[in-house]
């Protein structure tokens, strides 16, 4: 039979009447494999490829051919915008078959939430946080809600691999198979991914292997790509009347002359560069006295309404480009784009392909992306890395191998000491109260704990009651303290994760967005917010609310973006860049000019098996081994009490006042492991950075910290290959 004709009757139908002239091929293969076998799967293929419906025909299809009472299909999102999105879509696929279509998240209506809890049918749209609290707040409801589950489809699946909130939907996913007594399968999807492994553990981490993956025929797009560089101006002492933005300013023209036309992303990796360009833009637009600013802001620390309407421009069929975050990363519905722009180097090929992913979606049509990068000018203190571009390197090395189709690989060995506290406080409110083992079982044996042992499971139980968040029942049962229920019946409970203690900023009681409490300036002071510039009125700590009025003037940057970490691969690909002698052809003249000189004084600095450089002020190292291996060694050389430091681009590691024999005795220790994982536990920093790190015992947050972060295995087997060659 034809993947057509597998489908209900009342489908097939409802494909009639939206015209489609045939079905896709990757939604041919669901078909088939949903309708004809058991098997999980990926369905892997580019922004609107139509991977949903290549899930949902089949799927429906199914419920339609078996009517019957309970949630049938759970559709998860890590966007409640995405549900909005989605909703619409199977609304109409959904009409034909009678089936009822349901979102679930803080936007829809109490009344809403409780016909569903009342007479659940059909398909449900929800967000890991509110499945959350169909947990703890309905948890007797569970097994009659999801008793015939049968399909789980989880959406943007790359957004969850390695994350606190792809652990938190394992573990929420298990739970509720665990009380409603279903098998469901289970479907992910996702424009980007490279190594399935991942994805398909997630999906089925006791059989990996079975889970099938459904890849797009031919979905290599064509990608065309630019890419220009700038230089910000140094800073010269004394001299006050400055414009540090001159590079910005530069990047704002040739935005306002590629991007005024058509509907286009521009993304960024930080709000306040974001915000920083959306101002400059807006500068154009007055001073050269455009009909229409089509510049739009787009990012999380805005105003549901404002985010909205950008998303509603970007539908309207006029010329409008959105400046963006990782907000537009997913597939929110927003239209043809015709071109991408990203300004500033971001950290992974996998967020690269993301973005320009939504470029190029009309057949013929090739993914567009035009790349800014900002370097420092070269003063008499720069460093060997910043003769070296490393933004530009960097941007070069993720376009390459993005071209290459090479995107990283998430890690699925981390212990989520954190989100499984989360859980286990979760547990106990749904329960009222459960037996150690029980919990074990619920949450490690069964969930998605698995690699927390009994001993360590045990530890943690006992810190959680010496600080007063658990108690034992004499029965034997673990409940909740006063303080673990005050932790519990917060609002923000439901999500794993930690959010920033944020201020609503509001101008005449209209919401323009939030800032973080550490970013708010005192009053009489100005901000940048949805592109706009603003002065401080008064600060109501109470309420929570920076008041403000508009304003012109100074410039204050709202908020400064984060180093990010950079994959072996990725910095391997920027030294194969600096020791070779082709020019990529997407590089502007300038790009061009400043790669030569790089590559020039790569040349006379460093020889190609030998990346160590002895100065007057001691040895520096280019390891070119990614950001764990170099943060190790780093550690490794504080364990020694060997004074050691990184570059601020993460490149280059300095031995300060060492000579070579020296940082060789020294290499000599780690190669031989006398410098154990034990030894640099205590120079590790911070290690809290999740939830409730605070509650997890020092020793093993320590070690669970060493383990994600650094990559001993990965120093050690780079101090060797030197011993080898100096």
């Amino acid at each position: 039979m034809s993947a057509f004709e597998l489908l209900h009757p009342t489908i097939q139908e409802a494909v009639w009447k939206q015209a489609w002239k045939e079905l896709r091929p990757l939604q041919v293969d669901a078909i088939h494999q949903i309708v004809e076998t058991q098997n999980d799967l990926i369905l892997s293929a580019a922004t609107a490829s139509g991977k949903t419906e290549a899930a949902f025909l089949p799927i429906l299809s199914q419920i339609a051919q078996s009517p019957g009472s309970g949630i049938r299909a759970l559709y998860v999102s890590p966007l409640k915008a995405l549900i909005n999105d989605q909703f619409g879509r199977l609304d109409v696929l959904c009409e034909y078959a009678q089936i009822p279509v349901h979102r679930w998240h803080g936007d829809v209506s109490s009344d809403l939430k409780r016909k569903l809890r009342q007479q659940p049918q059909g398909v449900l749209l929800i967000t890991p946080e509110s499945l959350e609290s169909h947990c703890i707040n309905y948890g007797t409801h569970l097994r009659r809600m999801y008793e015939n589950l049968e399909y789980v489809v989880i959406d943007e699946l790359h957004a969850f691999l390695d994350d606190v909130r792809g652990v938190h939907l394992r573990s929420l996913l298990s739970r509720i198979v665990q009380a409603a007594d279903c098998s469901p399968r289970r479907l992910g999807l996702s424009a980007t991914l490279g190594d399935f492994l991942p994805a398909q553990q997630f999906l089925n981490p006791l059989d990996p292997t079975s889970v099938k993956v459904l890849q797009e025929p031919g979905g290599n797009r064509e990608i065309r790509a630019g890419l220009k560089s700038f230089i910000r101006p140094a800073r010269l002492k004394g001299v006050d009347d400055q414009d540090e933005l001159s590079a910005e300013r530069a990047i704002a023209r040739d935005v306002a002359a590629r991007f005024r036309k058509g509907t286009n992303l521009v993304f960024f990796n930080s709000r306040g560069l974001t915000e920083e360009l959306a101002d400059l833009l807006n500068e154009l637009y007055q001073d050269e006295k455009w009909p229409l600013n089509p510049f739009l802001i787009h990012h999380g620390s805005l105003s549901k309404e404002i985010r909205e309407e950008t998303e509603a421009d970007l539908k309207s069929g006029r010329p409008v480009t959105a400046l963006c975050t990782r907000t537009l990363e997913m597939g929110i519905d927003i239209g043809a784009v015709q071109c991408v722009g990203q300004v500033g180097a971001p950290w992974e090929v996998s967020s690269l392909v993301q973005r320009i992913g939504r470029s190029g979606r009309r057949p013929g049509e090739a993914q567009m992306l035009r790349m800014y990068v900002i370097d420092d000018a070269l003063t008499e203190t720069s460093t060997l890395t910043d003769r070296l571009y490393p933004e530009l390197l960097r941007g070069i090395a993720l376009v390459e191998l993005m071209l290459a189709r090479w995107v990283e690989t998430p890690r699925n060995d981390r212990k989520h000491y954190s989100t499984f506290i989360h859980q286990m406080l979760s547990v106990l409110r749904q329960t009222g109260g459960i037996r150690a083992d029980q919990a074990y079982i619920v949450l490690c044996a069964k969930g998605a704990f698995s690699s927390i042992s009994k001993q360590e499971f045990a530890t943690i139980l006992r810190s959680l009651a010496s600080q007063e968040v658990i108690q034992q029942m004499e029965s034997g049962e673990i409940i909740l303290a006063p303080d673990g229920e005050r932790v519990v019946e917060s609002r923000d409970f439901y999500a794993a994760f930690a959010a920033a203690e944020e201020y609503s900023v509001e101008h005449e009681s209209n919401k323009i967005g939030v800032l973080p409490y550490d970013h708010i300036p005192p009053p009489g002071e100005h901000l940048l917010l949805a592109g706009r510039r603003w002065c401080v009125e008064h600060v109501e700590h109470p309420k929570k609310c920076v008041c403000v009025h508009p304003a012109h003037g100074k410039r204050v940057p709202l908020f400064l973006g984060k180093t990010g970490s950079i994959a072996q691969v990725v910095m391997q690909k920027m030294q194969e860049i600096l020791l070779e002698n082709n020019v990529p052809p997407y590089l502007h003249p300038d790009a061009v000019s400043m790669l030569v000189a790089a590559r020039h004084h790569y040349e006379h600095s460093c020889k190609p098996d030998h990346p160590i450089v002895e100065t007057l002020g001691g040895i520096c190292v280019l390891p070119w081994a990614g950001s764990a291996v170099h943060q190790t060694l780093v550690a490794l050389a504080k364990a020694d009490q060997f004074p050691a430091a990184l570059s601020r681009d993460g490149l280059m590691i300095t031995y300060p006042n060492k000579s070579l024999s020296e940082v060789k005795t020294h290499w000599h220790k780690i190669a031989s492991g006398s410098l154990p994982l034990d030894s640099i536990l205590p120079f590790v920093g911070d290690p809290t950075h999740e939830r409730f790190d605070d509650w997890v015992p020092e020793e093993l947050l320590l070690k669970a910290y060493a383990t994600e972060c650094l990559d001993l295995a990965g120093a050690q087997a780079f101090a060797r290959a030197e011993l080898q060659v100096v």
